[in-house]
């Protein structure tokens, strides 16, 4: 593809009345800047950034708005945010890595690696299952403070100590925050002796160059958005978190993932913490040029020379494990093996299956593999889902409508 003309997004506020978004976008790709001006104007927007790669360029780089209210700092180009679920997407992609260098296989039992985690009845269950959300782990039955869940072998030690839900309600989809990144990490562990995110850093971020983690070092907290509670975003939860179900307890309540007293992510241990399926900080360049590749028809970064995954591998992610109800949020899913949400991305004429993994609070991360697409939009303020949030949908429809007029 030869590198399409940008469209020069000003540096400083246009004289003209209206939000002010930077960066650029290629030629044919306008739409998006407008949907996402329209995002800081008209639809709450605080602060976010919006980054799309088509088959190899990068065609669109914006960014806007305020990336903490309390002091007016604005968004810049090396502003990250935490993507909360959107973590749970780079947990497989680690996962997919040692999968390539022959560390795990996803049909063998977890307790092959990890023998502790045989007890109470789970000597059977695998890591597709614990992935895909149907091994009935969705929470931790131990008394949890907010503080315990930033020491993942803690957390892992209790999880093996557990006994699978028996509730009819587990044998579907019965998803959690947390567990399925702590029994992720625990894996990565025993079988190669690095942590998850040290592991991540060092085969795949590193050597991408992509400015991304599992958390952040203390000394650069201050590239990182103030989260906010947005429209409705508490309220959705309302049900979870004042049930008097047990197993909803263990899931939503065992600690409460938003308080509505405090943002509890923005506390500084939160953010240097190993929380794998919750705290993953990044930008949206970097978070969306590892979609690229693996959007790529090599699955390799363009001119590079470092394969990150065989096309066997990813395809066997890709391919559709479970779709089901879940029925404690009442949302349906469809889950790869890997840990990928699937979805049907709009197209005509092409293949339009996209895979990753969307965020609490609006983010979305994804690649579109028939289209040659990697995206990740970040945000700082955190509305409910569903037709609250218009502001992810909005940017990835009209990429989809940019990337149809452009053609295959």
């Amino acid at each position: 593809m030869t590198t399409a003309p940008e469209t020069t997004v000003p540096d400083a506020p246009p004289a003209v009345t209206g939000p002010a978004v930077f960066g650029s976008v290629a030629e044919g790709f306008e739409e998006v800047h407008e949907e996402f001006g329209r995002n800081l104007e008209e639809r709450d927007e605080l602060g976010g950034a919006f980054c799309a790669w088509w088959r190899g360029e990068k065609v669109v780089d914006i960014w806007g708005g305020t990336a903490d209210s309390a002091t007016g700092r604005p968004w810049e180009p090396g502003t990250k945010s935490l993507i909360f679920s959107g973590s749970k997407g780079i947990v497989a992609i680690t996962l997919l890595v040692a999968v390539q260098k022959g560390l795990i296989d996803w049909d063998t039992p977890v307790a092959h690696y990890w023998p502790e985690f045989a007890r109470h009845g789970k000597d059977r269950i695998t890591l597709r299952q614990v992935m895909s959300y149907t091994a009935g782990l969705p929470g931790v039955r131990a008394p949890l403070g907010q503080d315990d869940i930033t020491d993942p072998v803690a957390m892992a030690r209790l999880i093996a100590e557990q006994a699978p839900e028996e509730d009819e309600r587990a044998a579907g989809i019965l998803y959690g925050p947390y567990t399925a990144g702590w029994i992720a990490g625990e894996v990565v562990r025993r079988v190669d002796g690095r942590s998850i995110d040290r592991f991540f850093a060092e085969e795949v971020a590193v050597p991408h160059g992509l400015d991304m983690a599992f958390g952040i070092r203390a000394d650069r907290a201050d590239e990182v958005a103030q989260l906010e509670y947005g429209a409705h975003f508490l309220e959705q939860y309302t049900g979870f978190f004042t049930s008097e179900d047990p197993m909803t307890q263990r899931i939503w309540q065992n600690p409460v993932p938003f308080p509505h007293e405090e943002m509890v992510w923005n506390r500084p241990e939160r953010r240097t913490a190993l929380i794998p399926a919750a705290n993953v900080i990044g930008t949206a360049r970097a978070i969306s040029r590892l979609y690229a590749i693996l959007a790529a028809d090599s699955v390799r970064a363009p001119g590079e020379e470092h394969l990150l995954l065989s096309r066997e591998v990813l395809d066997d992610a890709r391919r559709e494990y479970v779709r089901k109800t879940d029925p404690l949020i009442d949302i349906r899913m469809v889950y790869g093996g890997a840990g990928f949400r699937l979805r049907a991305t709009p197209r005509d004429g092409v293949d339009g299956d996209s895979f990753g993994h969307d965020g609490g609070g609006g983010s979305a991360h994804l690649a579109w593999p028939g289209a040659g697409v990697g995206v990740s939009y970040i945000t700082n303020r955190l509305i409910a889902v569903g037709p609250d949030d218009k502001r992810a949908s909005s940017l990835l429809k009209a990429l989809a409508r940019a990337v149809t007029r452009l053609g295959a």
